[in-house]
């Protein structure tokens, strides 16, 4: 069933304070922080920064919001430090699921968020394959992780929790297929991570406007997988196909995709991977132009696509991801 509800905006309009995941309070990195609730508009200090962030202040706010606020000004050393522990944070025993799901939701937002100011800068690329090569670790953990992370993500901005989403889902995807090395599943997640960083190319009018583009605005719109191949190629240290998906991954099996009308074979499979999870992250993720779709409803329409646009096999796999593991078998 589709969703007709505009999505809500957590982000301050005035850019003085930066949102946080409330799941993710207890893992240590904001203690040093103030922290604020946001009600009626205005922000109201709940956490001084001599105090610790614990499950308890979590507690508190669950279920009134997905977020509290980190004064902007405290951004850089906020991230700094998000930086120097998300690896321990994703090791850690200790700490839930959902608690890791939140801490690399908010990494993945302020990475996304620099990309798309300045995504020729090798400092977040750095950051971006730190993020992926933890997401590996964390979905490693559990066999349906990727869905906390998703639906974590999916209370922010469509950009950010679409970029978040097709990620997860390569990492998932290529894990259930058992033939990438760890390795190789954070270069899929990297993919899914910047497959649509071109799209900083393209005028924020047309990325955000609310209704139907118009046919000018949609031959713009179609030239970011080609401004994303073209910045990711400038990142001499980033693998090949990191490039080759942002350019691509909107190419079809029969040639009715763009840029190049690639047909079949001519599309490389992990392609095929970023192409099915970007396809099924947008038809579920929430726009403000375009209500979202529930999981069963994605997938039905995506089946009849298969052998247009998707891999068929690779459909197959995806579709076992939601399915509890004693189910998978029945349905392989």
């Amino acid at each position: 069933m589709a969703d007709t509800k505009e999505p809500p905006d957590y982000r301050d309009s005035t850019g003085e304070y930066l949102p946080i995941a409330l799941e993710g309070l207890s893992v240590g990195v904001l203690d040093d922080f103030d922290l604020f609730i946001r009600a009626a508009g205005d922000f109201f200090l709940v956490k001084p920064k001599n105090l610790k962030a614990d499950r308890g202040l979590m507690l508190r706010y669950k279920g009134q919001t997905p977020y509290l606020y980190l004064r902007a000004a405290d951004r850089e050393a906020y991230f700094k430090k998000m930086e120097a522990s998300i690896s321990n944070v994703m090791k850690n025993p200790g700490v839930s699921v959902r608690e890791k799901a939140a801490v690399l939701t908010d990494c993945a937002v302020e990475i996304i968020d620099r990309l798309f100011s300045d995504p020729g800068n090798p400092g977040t690329i750095s950051a971006a394959k730190t993020y992926t090569e933890n997401c590996v670790l964390f979905l490693g953990e559990h066999k349906q992780a990727f869905l906390h992370l998703v639906e974590l993500s999916n209370h922010d901005h469509y950009t950010y929790a679409h970029s978040v989403g097709v990620a997860a889902y390569c990492i998932a995807l290529a894990k259930e297929l058992n033939v990438y090395s760890k390795e190789e599943l954070a270069v899929l997640g990297l993919a899914g991570l910047l497959h649509d960083v071109g799209k900083c190319m393209v005028d924020p009018a047309i990325i955000n406007k609310k209704g139907p583009l118009s046919e000018d605005e949609w031959a713009v719109m179609k030239k970011h997988p080609e401004y994303g191949g073209e910045i990711l190629r400038r990142h001499k240290d980033l693998a090949p196909i990191i490039g080759i998906a942002a350019e691509s991954h909107h190419e079809s099996l029969l040639g009715t995709g763009y840029p190049k009308k690639l047909r079949g074979f001519e599309i490389e499979p992990a392609v095929r991977i970023v192409s099915l999870a970007d396809a099924f992250s947008a038809l579920t993720t929430k726009r403000s132009y375009s209500p979202s779709r529930d999981s069963l409803n994605a997938l039905l329409l995506m089946k009849e696509n298969i052998d247009k646009k998707f891999d068929g096999e690779l459909f197959k796999k995806f579709v076992l991801l939601f399915l509890d593991p004693s189910q998978q078998k029945k349905a392989a």
